[in-house]
C-alpha cells in the first residue's frame, strides 16, 4: 500500500476526467455520441500503445492525441463541468495530494473570471468533503499561444487573492510548436513577475527540438538566475517549493548544466513522455542527462491520464525503473523526499 503522502505534482485538468465522469458529462450535455466517439478512439489508443516501437510510434497514433483531446472540450460545455470535474478528479486520483492545472477561458456565455471561480469551487468543495480524505490545489495556465504580460499580471492577482489559498501557481505552457505571443524577453518578464509578486511558478521547458524553444529555455534560465541572485542564502534552495520545470527533454549541454547547478526541480511524467516519443524505452531518460538519481531534484506527475493512461502508481514504478537509486531510498523515503517541491502555500 503506498504511504499517504504520494503526490502528483503534473496534472492537467481536462486531460485527468475518468471514463466514469466523461460519460455522466456527456449524459447531461445530451452527447452521448461523442462519448462513444471518445471511448472508441481512446481504446484503439491505448491498445495501439501497449508496446512501445524502438524507433517510437509513428505518427498516425500521435495523431490520435489531439483528436482525444478536442473529444473531451466537446464534452465540457460549461461552469459547473468545471467544477465538477475538479472534484471527480481528486476524487479518482490514486495520490493523496495533488496540485491541477487549468487553463481559464470564457466559456457558455461566462468570462474567464467565471472560469476561475468555478474551478475554486471545486477545489474548496475537496476540502470540506469528509469522504475526499485528500488535499488539492490549483494552478492557473498560462497557453504561450495565447497570452500575453497583461494576461499573466491578471492570472497571478487572481491567486494572489484566491479564497481559502486554494491556487498556489501559476503553470506556462500551450502548444510547444504553435505560433507564440509569449515568448523571449515578455516570457522571462512573466517568471520573474511571479516571483517578484510571492507566486509559485510551473513552466514547461523543452518539449520542442525548435530554436525558439531554446531561446525561450534560455530566457527563462536567466531570468531564474538572476532572480536566485537576489535571495538571501538562508541555506535552502530558494526554488523548492516556488519553481518547477515541466519535462525538460530537449535541451542543451549548457541548459542541463545550468538547471543542475542551480539546483532547479524537474517533474517527470514517464508515460507522457514515452507515448510521444520524447523517450525511447530502450535509451537512457532525457532529464538522467540532468539528474540521473531519485535522491536529486526529480519529482513525479501524471500530466493527462484520460488520454495517456498514466496512473499515478504507474509513473511512480516506471518513475523508479529509469532513474537510480544510489541511496536505496524506501518508497515511504521517496515520496517524503518529494514532498519538498509541493508548492508553499
Amino acid at each position: 500500500m503506498f504511504e499517504k503522502n504520494k503526490s502528483d505534482l503534473h496534472c492537467h485538468l481536462n486531460g485527468s476526467f475518468s471514463l466514469e465522469f466523461l460519460k455522466q458529462l456527456a449524459e447531461k450535455n445530451e452527447c452521448m455520441d461523442v462519448y462513444a466517439t471518445y471511448e472508441k478512439l481512446r481504446q484503439e489508443y491505448l491498445e495501439a500503445t501497449k508496446e512501445q516501437p524502438s524507433s517510437g510510434y509513428p505518427k498516425k497514433i500521435i495523431d490520435m492525441i489531439w483528436g482525444l483531446f478536442g473529444l473531451i472540450h466537446k464534452m465540457v460545455q460549461d461552469l459547473d463541468d468545471i467544477t465538477q470535474g475538479t472534484i471527480a478528479v481528486v476524487k479518482n486520483s490514486q495520490a493523496k495530494y495533488l496540485e491541477i492545472r487549468t487553463t481559464p477561458k470564457a466559456i457558455s456565455g461566462k468570462s474567464r473570471d467565471d472560469y476561475i471561480d468555478a474551478f475554486e469551487a471545486g477545489l474548496n468543495a475537496t476540502k470540506i468533503d469528509a469522504t475526499i480524505n485528500k488535499t488539492a490545489y490549483g494552478l492557473l495556465s498560462l497557453d504561450r499561444t495565447l497570452h500575453s504580460v497583461e494576461d499573466a499580471a491578471d492570472f497571478i492577482q487572481r491567486i494572489l487573492i484566491s479564497p481559502n489559498k486554494v491556487l498556489v501557481g501559476l503553470d506556462v505552457s500551450g502548444n510547444p510548436l504553435g505560433k507564440r505571443t509569449l515568448f523571449g524577453k515578455d516570457l522571462a518578464t512573466v517568471v520573474t513577475m511571479a516571483l517578484e509578486s510571492n507566486v509559485n511558478i510551473a513552466i514547461h521547458m523543452g518539449e520542442s527540438n525548435t530554436d525558439i524553444e531554446k531561446q525561450d529555455t534560455d530566457a527563462v534560465l536567466n531570468a531564474l538566475e538572476q532572480w536566485k541572485q537576489k535571495q538571501p542564502n538562508a541555506g535552502k534552495n530558494p526554488f523548492f517549493g516556488r519553481v518547477r520545470l515541466g519535462h525538460c527533454i530537449y535541451l542543451t549541454q549548457e541548459q542541463q548544466e545550468k538547471i543542475h547547478t542551480l539546483g532547479l526541480p524537474i517533474e517527470v511524467c514517464p508515460t507522457c513522455h514515452k507515448k510521444l516519443n520524447w523517450h525511447l524505452e530502450e535509451t537512457p531518460h532525457p532529464v538522467a542527462s540532468v539528474y540521473s538519481d531519485i535522491n536529486q531534484n526529480l519529482v513525479v506527475g501524471t500530466d493527462d491520464d484520460a488520454i495517456f493512461g498514466g496512473s499515478m502508481d504507474n509513473e511512480f514504478n516506471d518513475f523508479l525503473r529509469f532513474f537510480k537509486n544510489g541511496n536505496n531510498l524506501s518508497r515511504k523515503e521517496l515520496k517524503t523526499h518529494q514532498s519538498q517541491f509541493r508548492f508553499e502555500m
